[in-house]
C-alpha cells in the first residue's frame, strides 16, 4: 500500500500570506499599467493622424475635389441634417467639398472621422496651449458654405492635387530644432499629464511627431 503520510495542503496562514503578496503586486502594477496605456495612446497619435491625412489626400486626388480636415475640440453634431446623428470630438473629421452641388445635394459632405478616445486611446485631447494659439479664420480655398459651417475651427484644406493648406504653416519641421517649450507645431495633443507635438508636411502629408514629453519638459501650463 502507498502511504499518504507527508501529503498536506496549505495552511490558512500560508494562503493569507499569498493573498497579501498578490494584493500588494496588484496595487503596485495597476498604476504602472495605466500610465503605460495613457502614454501609448499619445505614442500612437502620429501614426493615426498620419493615416487619416493620407486617407484625406487619397480621397481628394481620386475624386478631384477639395476636401477639408476639421478639428473638433468638443463633442458636437458633426453632420447637421443627416438622417443619423453623428457625434464628433475630441478628434477630427474630413469633409468633401462640392462647389457645384445639385438641387438635392450639399456643398459640405461628411466622409470620415478620427475619434481620439476611440481610435487613439486614453484621454487624448488637444493641448490647452494649442487651443489658445490655433488659427481659426476662414480659408480662401473653401466656399462660404464651408467657412460658415466650420467657423471658429482649425481647418486644413486638402486640394485635389493632394497639397495641404495648413494655417500659418512653418516650412520644414519645427521638431528638427529640438525645442520642447511652446513649440509652434501644427498640432499638439495631451492626455492630461504628457504631451506630443505634431508637424505635417504640406506637400506630402507626411507626419512627424515628438517623443512623449512630460509637462516639465514642455513648459506647458
Amino acid at each position: 500500500m502507498t502511504s499518504k503520510q507527508g501529503k498536506r495542503g496549505f495552511t490558512l496562514m500560508e494562503l493569507l500570506v499569498v493573498i497579501a503578496i498578490i494584493a500588494m503586486l496588484v496595487t503596485v502594477m495597476v498604476p504602472v499599467m495605466l500610465g503605460f496605456m495613457k502614454g501609448r495612446g499619445l505614442s500612437m497619435s502620429g501614426n493615426n493622424i498620419g493615416g487619416f491625412i493620407a486617407f484625406a489626400r487619397s480621397e481628394a486626388m481620386n475624386t478631384r475635389q477639395t476636401h477639408v480636415i476639421v478639428c473638433f475640440e468638443e463633442a458636437e453634431d458633426g453632420d447637421p441634417g443627416a438622417l443619423v446623428p453623428l457625434t464628433i470630438g475630441p478628434g477630427m473629421a474630413v469633409y468633401r467639398i462640392d462647389n457645384d452641388p445639385g438641387p438635392n445635394e450639399r456643398t459640405v459632405n461628411y466622409v470620415k472621422q478620427l475619434d481620439f478616445a476611440g481610435q487613439i486611446g486614453g484621454s487624448v485631447d488637444y493641448a490647452g496651449s494649442w487651443k489658445e494659439r490655433a488659427p481659426r479664420g476662414p480659408s480662401t480655398y473653401l466656399p462660404d458654405a464651408a467657412n460658415t459651417r466650420f467657423a471658429g475651427k482649425y481647418k486644413i484644406v486638402v486640394l485635389p492635387n493632394g497639397r495641404l493648406i495648413i494655417p500659418e504653416d512653418i516650412p520644414g519641421y519645427v521638431l528638427d530644432t529640438g525645442e520642447t517649450s511652446q513649440l509652434k507645431t501644427d498640432l499638439a495633443l495631451t492626455d492630461g499629464d504628457r504631451f506630443v507635438y505634431i508637424d505635417i508636411n504640406s506637400a506630402t502629408g507626411a507626419v512627424k511627431r515628438s517623443t512623449v514629453l512630460s509637462r516639465e519638459e514642455t513648459g506647458e501650463p
